[in-house]
Order: C-alpha cells, then sequence, then structure tokens
C-alpha cells in the first residue's frame, strides 16, 4: 500500500529566501532610522563644547553663588491671541521681597531645531515682574534662557522648559 503525502517540503532555497527576507527587512527598517536620525539632527548642542568642559569649576561656582543669593524665581505664560504669547517672569530675594530693576537678558530657543532662536525684550511690569511677549514660528517646546542681573554683581541665570499649545 503507497500513500502519497502532498504536503509542502520545505527545502534549503525556503529556508534562504525566508532568511534573506527576514535580514532584508531588518536592514530597510535600520535603514530608514538612520536616515531620519541623521537628516533630523545635527548632534551639535553646543559651539565649543571642549573650553566649556574645561570651564565647568566657574560653572559651578557660578551656582553655588547663585544659591548663596536665595533669590527665587517664577515663570508663567500667558497666550494672548492665536499669534503672540507673554511670558513672565516673578523676582524674589530669599526674605520674600520683590527684586526690582533687575536688567534681563535672553531668548527662546528650540531644542530640536536650530536657527529659531528668539530674542526677548524684558520690561519690569510691577514690582519683581517681567514681561516679553513672544511670537512664535512653531508651537511645543522652548527652553527659556534668562540671565538677571541687579547691577551688584549679582547675576543670575535661569534655564527652564516651556511648552507652548
Amino acid at each position: 500500500m503507497t500513500t502519497h503525502d502532498s504536503s509542502p517540503v520545505l527545502r534549503g532555497k525556503h529556508v534562504l529566501m525566508i532568511m534573506l527576507a527576514m535580514f532584508g527587512t531588518i536592514i530597510a527598517v535600520n535603514a530608514v532610522f538612520i536616515y531620519l536620525a541623521v537628516g533630523t539632527f545635527t548632534g551639535v548642542t553646543s559651539a565649543n563644547p571642549f573650553q566649556e568642559g574645561l570651564a565647568y569649576n566657574e560653572v559651578l561656582a557660578a551656582r553655588d553663588a547663585q544659591r548663596a543669593l536665595g533669590w527665587q524665581s517664577e515663570v508663567a505664560v500667558t497666550r494672548l491671541d492665536s499669534e503672540a504669547d507673554r511670558i513672565t517672569l516673578r523676582f524674589s530675594d530669599a526674605a520674600g521681597q520683590a527684586l526690582t530693576g533687575l536688567t534681563l537678558s535672553g531668548a527662546l530657543r528650540r531644542p530640536t531645531h536650530a536657527g529659531m532662536d528668539q530674542l526677548l525684550a524684558w520690561q519690569e511690569a510691577g514690582p519683581g515682574r517681567y514681561e516679553a511677549e513672544v511670537r512664535l514660528p512653531a508651537r511645543g517646546n522652548w527652553d527659556l534662557v534668562t540671565a538677571a542681573d541687579d547691577g551688584r554683581n549679582h547675576p543670575f541665570a535661569l534655564k527652564t522648559r516651556l511648552w507652548f499649545k
């Protein structure tokens, strides 16, 4: 009695085709990821990383001096209309008194896109309250980098991430 089995037989050429298809898919996905990663981010986060590394002890000393001042800051964002936003900073000293007469400079920096930085023009709107209006080219995450100085060699640096809806 002879039986004929008609089930498919897995041969060497089938195994080869399966392996080539599997590795081809992996290589194609990796190639897409590499293309997107290289094409969307330059990788440069600092213009002079070596010099900044050498000066890191000065950065730490400045942070200690700022902490010793005891100044506090608060940040608020208000949507004015479809195109403009107001950033409000409040500064107070260690005793909770408003800090007036500060000179502020700063910018909003887009962490994921070069060339979108926005310089801020701060105005004192009340005791210890400073405001700047900005029109952003895109919504989303922005880094607020601001320096405040009271004219008596007490610099205060503030860096925080803001979300604009």
